[in-house]
């Protein structure tokens, strides 16, 4: 349990400090910059991974699933559609980068 509440710890920290370098480039107006963009995708991606293990951590440690735990996969899910999928936001990216 301890190596999935480090990994989870390791993603949303990942995640954190390129949150905070996409708010640096924002703050210099830097908006030519892929990572506006990019971020989102790996936002999606670490959310879901960090909802995954939690749920795997939750799910063995009450001996099934628990409603808290799937909720938070659910609304994960949701999260990768309020912007768009990954794919609009890839070609975006390559847009930037023309």
């Amino acid at each position: 349990m301890k190596l999935k509440l480090s990994r989870m710890h390791m993603l949303t920290e990942g995640l954190r400090s390129y949150v905070m370098r996409v708010a640096w480039e924002m703050d210099r107006e830097m908006l030519g910059s892929p990572n506006i963009v990019m971020v989102m995708n790996s936002a999606t991606d670490v959310i879901q991974q960090v909802t995954a293990v939690n749920m795997e951590i939750h799910g063995s440690a009450a001996g099934g699933m628990n409603a808290y735990a799937d909720k938070l996969v659910r609304d994960s899910i949701i999260w990768s559609h309020l912007a768009g999928d990954t794919t609009q936001r890839l070609k975006a990216v390559k847009r930037l980068a023309s």
